[in-house]
């Protein structure tokens, strides 16, 4: 049953038979609009109404049935009722039943309206009833749902200038997918300068530190002569009892090797503030620590324990060096760079091998300014080495109660932690890399540009590696029965088309001759050796003999031409060309090189006489060379000719020698910078244990400057043996 106050009722006369026509139904509702409502008599008071029949009962067939309008409520319902009304559609839009004329249908009467509040009779049509609705509809769906209050913490950063950032609003649906996250851009690099300016920096620099050094060095042997002299037991008397002279004189000496050293701290702050521990700023936690000793044994006159100024002016020295170091090696690199201007070739990682590529220069700069590994590993083992040595040295004091030699224990305990070799493990090899590298017409962009071209143990090469311009030429040809110029356009044609690396050589002999090359169509590959096109409507071939053999082609019985080009055409030998190929000696050394080094050469050629045969008849070494098929070879070749991606090395010089030398040195280097990082940490570690083992057994006299110097240096022997490896090979 419907209540008064969910819709009003408004009855129309009922046509006496029964049926509706247009004229009532536009006399109804109009024509859109509202209509003045017809007026009817109102009821007695006294009157009671008319009994409603219940939902069950059936209406008369007499009584026709009414139009009904209902009216949706505009008022807000619950959150609770939202539920049911997506399955009653018809809560929600007027409801308009009407009875066909023929069969009148017969529903229940609505119930009696309860008269609570009266509503104004006025008609309302159904086009306003529908927008009414969705109005209400819509006003149901905003709820108003307030943003929640902001957090402690996001009100804290609203009021600092960089936390100002927009809240993100919550989504009321779903999300059906995770969005990417958004990165923020990374910032451009900066413009690589000059080669010409970057080799005058380089150069300016190397000069700066070359002076410094020397300076270094008058100080630096003014330490070692008195600890090699007070170690042996040469020095007079008064040195042993005066502790101003044991003591002041090597702190004076070792606080001018830090005020010339200026180098090595600027380096060690630019690191540290790029969050970097280098054994630099370990070296002036030393120097901090060595210097507080000798202040106290001087202000103390005690000249039990010597100082380890020796030790530590060596190791700001050695680190001043490895800086010179990696500054000559950047110059010899910009000075070839300057001097070639852009390279013809750099070296490039594919994934058959190393091979040279076209050259360019852009990004060499970068490379060369990267960190290499051992300074990579300094950032995390230097700060172990340092707790380590701090942590042993208060455990030795503190458990034998002698806190007043905690300056000299924590000294030694630094010393051997920072090795001689640390600074030197990458910048002696390279540095010795580089110059010969340069040497040979290439140079090598830094240690990052090695580790990509050492991982690979194949070299693509071409006919002008093995065979450099010079070492091929043209011996004259023969002709069968045809034109010498119409002969020798064909091979013009047919070796221009093909890419061929005798192209030059034909050519320059038909234009001695006066000759234009052809014009080749449909021109393909043979794995047999040769090349078979259409010239004039004529079959043409030209190839190795064993290609003419396989295409069936009649050759001379006496014929003893091993490296010679034959051109039939229609079948029938035309021309027979000489080339001679005369072996260098520079190949035939990277040949030897790479079977020592292990590597595989690949034959990325497109001749067919240039196979594994004629490098062993012509070199005498078995390098074991890999000889793909003509497609692989195609597209090896056509890699080669495209330009390089990155210029880990470039080279300037033809042949195979400058890339044999760079991929063999770049494996030799990779392998000396890890033994010799490896055997750098071992020596800190074993040199850390034998100190704590000797100073809690009480042996003194075995930790002297002298003694230290020497353990220091025969760890420093691995290094520099590993840097004449990489050179010498």
């Amino acid at each position: 049953m419907h209540r008064q106050d969910d819709a009003q009722l408004h009855m129309s006369p009922i046509p006496e038979d029964g049926e509706y026509s247009l004229e009532s139904i536009l006399a109804e509702y109009g024509k859109g609009g509202r209509q003045p409502a017809q007026t009817q008599p109102a009821p007695a008071a006294d009157s009671s109404p008319e009994p409603v029949p219940a939902a069950e009962e059936h209406v008369p067939a007499t009584q026709p049935e009414e139009i009904t309008t209902e009216l949706p409520k505009p008022a807000k319902k619950s959150k609770t009722r939202k539920w049911r009304e997506k399955r009653q559609d018809t809560a929600e839009f007027p409801m308009i039943r009407t009875a066909p004329a023929e069969k009148p249908a017969k529903p229940a009467p609505p119930p009696p309206p309860e008269p609570e509040e009266e509503l104004p009779p006025d008609r309302v049509s159904l086009k306003h009833v529908m927008h009414d609705t969705v109005d209400a509809v819509l006003a149901e769906n905003d709820d108003g749902i307030l943003e929640p209050p902001l957090t402690l913490k996001e009100r804290l950063q609203s009021l600092l200038p960089r936390g100002r950032t927009r809240r993100k609003p919550r989504q009321d649906t779903e999300q059906l997918w995770a969005e990417p996250e958004r990165r923020p851009p990374e910032p451009e690099p900066e413009p690589e300068p000059d080669s010409d300016e970057a080799f005058r920096a380089e150069k300016r620099r190397a000069k700066h530190l070359r002076r410094s050094l020397t300076l270094v060095s008058v100080p630096v042997a003014a330490l070692i002569v008195p600890a090699v002299l007070d170690g042996l037991g040469y020095m007079p008397a008064l040195w042993w009892e005066n502790a101003m002279l044991r003591s002041g004189v090597p702190g004076c000496c070792l606080l001018l090797v830090v005020l010339l050293a200026m180098d090595v701290w600027q380096y060690a702050f630019r690191e540290l503030r790029r969050h970097h521990v280098t054994c630099q700023l370990g070296t002036l936690l030393l120097v901090l620590a060595v210097a507080a000793h000798c202040a106290v044994n001087a202000i103390g006159g005690q000249t039990e324990y010597p100082p380890f100024a020796a030790t530590t002016a060596v190791l700001i020295w050695v680190e001043l060096w490895a800086m010179l170091l990696h500054c000559e090696t950047r110059r010899e690199a910009f000075q070839l760079v300057n001097v070639g201007g852009e390279p013809p070739y750099v070296a490039s990682r594919t994934d058959a091998g190393v091979c040279k590529q076209k050259g360019r220069l852009s990004g060499f700069y970068r490379l060369t300014d990267q960190p290499d590994p051992a300074q990579r590993w300094q950032w995390y083992l230097t700060p172990l080495l340092l707790s380590i040595a701090t942590l042993l040295s208060a455990v030795i004091c503190l458990k034998g109660q002698c806190m007043d030699r905690f300056l000299w224990v924590w000294s030694a305990h630094l010393t051997v932690a920072l090795p001689l070799s640390l600074p030197l493990t990458a910048a002696l090899p390279l540095k010795r890399l580089q110059h010969r590298l340069t040497r040979g017409g290439s140079a090598l962009a830094g240690y990052a540009g090695a580790p990509p071209l050492s991982r690979s143990r194949q070299l693509l090469v071409t006919e002008n590696d093995l065979f450099p311009t010079g070492t091929v030429a043209f011996n004259g040809y023969k002709v069968y029965g045809e034109e010498r110029i119409r002969m020798l356009s064909y091979a013009a044609g047919m070796a221009q088309t093909a890419h061929s690396r005798l192209s030059p050589l034909f050519r320059q002999q038909l234009a001695a001759e006066g000759g234009f090359s052809a014009r080749v169509d449909d021109l393909r590959f043979c794995e047999e050796g040769g090349v078979v096109g259409t010239i004039r409507g004529e079959t043409v071939a030209m190839g190795s003999a064993y290609f003419m053999r396989k295409q069936k082609v009649a050759l001379p019985h006496d014929l003893k031409l091993q490296t010679g080009v034959f051109l039939a055409v229609d079948g029938v030998l035309g021309a027979i060309f000489v080339i001679k190929y005369q072996p260098s000696r520079n190949v035939e050394w990277a040949l030897r090189a790479l079977r020592r080094a292990k590597l595989r050469p690949v034959l990325a050629v497109r001749s067919g006489n240039v196979t594994p045969g004629l490098l062993k008849r012509k070199f005498g070494v078995d390098c074991k060379p890999v000889y793909p098929n003509v497609s692989a070879r195609l597209a090896l070749s056509d890699v080669m000719e495209q330009q390089g991606t990155i210029p880990h090395a470039v080279i300037y010089r033809e042949g195979l020698m400058p890339l044999t030398e760079t991929v063999i040195g770049c494996r030799r280097l990779r392998s000396a910078v890890r033994i010799g990082t490896c055997l750098c940490y071992l020596g800190a570690a074993v040199g850390l244990f034998l100190t704590y083992y000797l100073i809690s057994a009480g042996s003194y006299a075995t930790l002297s400057p002298l003694y230290m110097l020497g353990f220091l240096a025969l760890w420093l022997l691995p290094t520099l043996l590993l840097s004449g490896l990489v050179k010498h090979f």
